[in-house]
Parts: structure tokens; sequence; C-alpha cells
């Protein structure tokens, strides 16, 4: 099955405990340790399965001293997560045990990272994580995390959004806002009921990425924007991949992102994540960029 997301990326405070939730507690792997290529003061963690296979990427820009997060007039919400089915039991047992409140309903676990962001794991009817993805910790392979399936984006007008979706992807929705991407995962568009003005903080989500194949597939997407009129923000080379940026009528921030080369480009397979990682495009400003990294709390 092909995968329909790519990532999804947040802002966290404190990027000890960010770590720790997500290597520690949900058993991702660390994939990544770089920086925001937008804001060189800030570190951008990575957490997905062994390979940081698109569609498994969630990821963090860590900005000590970050204040709260307003969800108002506009925002992104959730990450959905899947997980194995038959193996929901074991989440919340596991979830339980580490002193965290979970709320289940039939085939999900609700409940919040450290940095109040919602997180739903959801039973799926899929294969398993092949054995060269599976990460080596206490969570057995057969339970591990999947991928991304699901998120929510909160507008003022989600006619507008999901023509957007329509227009740009040929992306239906039902009758409840639900945009069903493929057999497990979807995208909810939801009414907001206030003219305040969001503010990002601690748990916002900055955008949700969606893969595309190559390249030729992204320029193909940047032109049919550009004819349709859509708020493209820019198409860059993040070196993992390469990304288009696009704001949906909401005000969110769409990313399109290719689904190669990856994350080895700049480390080995085998020690990903172990030590700060620059693309080569930013290789020769290592000390700079070192020197100048946001200080911790």
């Amino acid at each position: 099955m092909t995968t329909a997301f790519h990532h999804i990326s947040l802002l966290t405070k404190n990027r000890h405990t960010n770590l720790a939730f997500y290597t520690e507690t949900l058993g991702l792997r660390f994939v990544k340790n770089t920086v925001n290529q937008d804001n060189h003061r800030m570190l951008h963690y990575y957490y997905g399965d062994y390979q940081g296979t698109p569609g498994t990427v969630v990821t963090f820009f860590v900005v000590p001293h970050l204040g709260n997060r307003y969800d108002n007039d506009h925002f992104l919400a959730t990450i959905g997560l899947k997980i194995p089915m038959g193996s929901l039991t074991y989440w919340e047992k596991r979830l339980k045990e580490k002193g965290i409140e979970v709320l289940r309903e039939e085939t999900q676990l609700h409940f919040l990272d450290p940095d109040q962001v919602a997180i739903t794991l959801t039973e799926v009817a899929s294969d398993l994580l092949p054995k060269e993805r599976q990460v080596a910790n206490e969570i057995p392979g057969d339970y591990q995390i999947l991928g991304l399936n699901g998120t929510e984006i909160h507008v003022q007008e989600p006619q507008k959004t999901l023509t957007f979706f329509k227009q740009l992807l040929g992306w239906q929705a039902d009758e409840t806002g639900r945009i069903v991407l493929n057999e497990t995962d979807h995208l909810d568009i939801i009414a907001t009921n206030t003219d305040k003005k969001m503010h990002m903080g601690r748990g916002a989500i900055d955008h949700v990425a969606f893969a595309v194949k190559d390249e030729t597939a992204l320029e193909a997407l940047h032109q049919k924007a550009q004819r349709q009129g859509w708020q493209i923000e820019k198409i860059v080379s993040r070196g993992y991949f390469k990304s288009l940026y696009i704001r949906e009528p909401g005000g969110n921030r769409m990313e399109f992102a290719t689904l190669s080369p990856g994350f080895t480009i700049d480390e080995p397979l085998e020690t990903l994540g172990e030590s700060f990682a620059l693309p080569p495009f930013l290789a020769d400003q290592r000390a700079a960029i070192e020197a100048n990294i946001y200080p911790e709390e």
C-alpha cells in the first residue's frame, strides 16, 4: 500500500522530554538530529521506524522558552498513528504503566504527549512492519507503530479547504468532512467557531506533509497549484527530500514531499540520529550553526 502521509511536524519546548517520550514510550527510532533549515537556531528532531520511512515520521522543532499554543480560528490537531490489529490492549497497558492517562474507544486509544499534543493509536488491518524496519527495543515487532494514519485540519470555512484538496489532488470528502486517502489513512476537515487568531506554541503542529513519488511529480503538482492560483509559499530541497509548501485556504501549511533520497545522505543507516547531522549544503556552516543553537532553559 502506498503511503498517503510523509511526515508531520510540530513544536516542542523540551528536547529531553520529547526524545524520551517518542523513543522510550512510543518506541520510535530517533532517525535525525539536525537543524531547522529555515531557522538555524532551532534543533529539528525526526522520529520514525528503523529506516525513517516516509509515512512513519514525526518531527519536532525544538524551541526553549516556547509559550502556550492557542488553537483558535485555524490550526492542525492530532497525531494519528496506526498499530497492528490485536495490539490495542498491549498499548493500553504499556501507556498506563508509564503513568499516561488513556481513553479507550473500540479500536482506538487517545492520550496526550508531554506538550499536550493529542495522539490517537488506531488498530488497522495491515501488514506488520517488516523486520528491516522494526526498531530494536522492548516493544515486540508485531506491536510496533506502523506509521501515520490521520490528522485534523481545523478551519473557519471547511468548504474552501475541501475544494482545495478536490481541485489540486482529486481528494473527495464524505458528508462528515473526512477525506479517505487509502485503506488506513484519512484527513478530517473540521469547522472552528471563533474569530480569535491562533497562536503557535508548545505542541502546535506547524505542518502536515503528504508523500509525492519523485521530483517530476512534485514539479507537476507545483505547476498545477500555480495554474489554480493557490497560495504557494515555496518549493525547496531539504536534502532528505524536496518539498512544496502551500497554505490551504483556511491558513494551515500543507507540505508535499518526495519519497527520496532519504535520511542516509549524511550518515549511515546503522547510526542514524546518533550525531548532529547536516545535509551536504549546510555542512560548511557546521561551526556557526552549532555555536548559535538556542540555549536550553
